[in-house]
């Protein structure tokens, strides 16, 4: 093989691409210029539109042998990278806007929060963490009802569970959210710790049935796994269980629930932090009226219903990568009216931009068949 016909080639390739890199350097001085006009009037840094036109006029001068698809792909990484630096350069940091514990302004004064079970659930426990012990709390037997309390004026609020560290997604309450015009306007992340409770003439040896929530009783699997004689009885919730057991005075029924719900029946704890892991922690929602959340804070949910096609998804994700917006949290659902469907749950972390936010959202909606956005909102610590 004669290398002169090899090595002309490449001298000539290696020219080219010097003569390149100086080029795109030379284009990401000048794309860093106009990031920086953009930054100062808070516009986008990301402008889908202006991408475009590039797009097409580049395939209109393509005179080959490259074709119009693979233009498309060279340039659109280079844009890309160029949007990446900027980002880079001009990230405004997000500032914390979580409240304290109790926050005052959420809900409008003497607003009534429904939550699920009776006084002292876990669902009771998020109420008065995100609200104060002194909001007015309206317990409601099920989720069913929990979910219409606002659309049948029995309720202006409802605190809900979304997901659990152990069991993870509590799916029933996505599924009824989509079927309402709730949105949601805080979040508290709560400490899950199960206490044995029983009526005061009880004894651990007296005990023969253990009677909780479903999600309760799975979340302490060890406990029963060491006392395999103990009969599992699945309840409403953790607070009615307690209080059942509890007034029902027999020594040998107990239930599993809060110290709260504990001290509020009277009953007496047998075992302590019975849970499986001690990291047990339950995402409770407050939900309201469609747009009349908090309208700030450091976090966004929404659902997507994407298209059927090759790369939906990830064009959909695509636009918050583009503008370094963090992806918290995704989760697919078949949807129950056409099960080859799914519903795609979003947690996103807000950026400190509204504009990339509005432009992110915007991009999306040209993907999605549908979004339904469930709100942007702090959390509240304890």
């Amino acid at each position: 093989m004669d290398r002169t016909k090899i090595e002309n080639p490449r001298a000539a390739i290696d020219r080219i691409d010097s003569e390149l890199l100086r080029l795109l350097n030379e284009r990401a001085r000048i794309a860093l210029e106009a990031g920086a006009a953009k930054s100062s009037a808070d516009a986008s840094l990301c402008d889908p539109k202006r991408e475009t036109e590039v797009l097409l006029r580049l395939a209109s001068q393509n005179s080959g042998p490259f074709d119009d698809e693979s233009i498309a792909n060279i340039f659109q990484r280079i844009i890309d990278e160029s949007l990446q630096l900027q980002q880079r350069t001009y990230h405004k940091p997000v500032a914390e806007t979580s409240p304290a514990a109790g926050p005052s302004g959420l809900v409008p004064a003497g607003s009534r929060v429904a939550f699920l079970g009776e006084r002292g659930t876990f669902s009771h426990e998020a109420a008065l963490g995100i609200l104060g012990e002194g909001c007015s709390a309206v317990s409601f037997p099920n989720f069913d009802d929990l979910f219409r309390a606002v659309a049948d004026g029995k309720a202006d609020r409802i605190v809900a569970p979304l997901e659990n560290t152990l069991v993870g997604s509590v799916h029933r309450c996505y599924e009824l959210l989509l079927k309402t015009d709730l949105s949601i306007a805080a979040e508290i992340v709560l400490p899950v710790a199960h206490f044995l409770v029983a009526p005061p003439e009880a004894t651990f040896d007296s005990i023969e049935t253990v009677e909780s929530h479903p999600a309760a009783l799975g979340q302490c699997e060890r406990f029963f796994a060491a006392y395999p004689h103990l009969k599992r009885v699945a309840g409403n919730d953790t607070a009615g269980s307690v209080k059942r057991a509890v007034e029902s005075g027999d020594p040998t029924r107990a239930g599993i629930g809060s110290r709260r719900a504990a001290e509020l029946y009277g009953g007496k704890i047998l075992r302590e932090h019975i849970e499986d892991h001690a990291e047990n922690f339950t995402r409770f929602a407050l939900l309201g009226p469609a747009n009349e959340g908090a309208g700030e804070g450091g976090k966004i949910s929404m659902v997507l219903k994407l298209r059927h096609e090759p790369g939906s998804l990830h064009n959909a994700l695509r636009a918050f990568v583009r503008r370094g917006i963090d992806l918290l949290k995704i989760e697919s659902r078949p949807i129950r009216e056409s099960p080859t469907e799914f519903h795609f749950y979003l947690d996103v972390r807000a950026p400190a931009s509204d504009a990339e936010l509005a432009g992110a959202l915007d991009e999306v909606r040209e993907q999605a068949v549908e979004l339904r956005y469930l709100g942007r909102y702090p959390t509240v610590r304890l």
